[in-house]
């Protein structure tokens, strides 16, 4: 009978930990100092995670509103309720 070749045994045997790396972010300086409007919404739209997970207050000159972003365009503002709130009618936007 013939012999046959061994089968392919690998010597790595270093533990595997690809899932346990983590990154952290350091806590932004600046996030006590008021923002812009503009400057809000782009943290909040470009920040990890989704924007409708993130609960926001945001103030306009007839309505406060307790609730979260979902989408953005140049002239309005979407929420998760489904209002339209207009950007020029917004004094303040602030996260919770």
């Amino acid at each position: 009978m013939k012999k046959l070749p061994e089968l392919y045994k690998n010597l790595n045997t270093k533990p595997i930990d690809n899932n346990k790396k983590v990154y952290y972010m350091k806590e932004d300086v600046r996030q006590n100092l008021p923002n812009s409007i503009e400057e809000e919404l782009d943290n909040i739209f470009h920040s990890l995670g989704y924007s409708y997970n993130i609960p926001v207050e945001i103030i306009t000159r007839t309505n406060t509103y307790h609730t979260s972003l979902v989408a953005r365009t140049k002239e309005n503002v979407l929420t998760i309720d489904n209002i339209t709130i207009p950007l020029k009618d917004i004094i303040q936007i602030s996260r919770k």
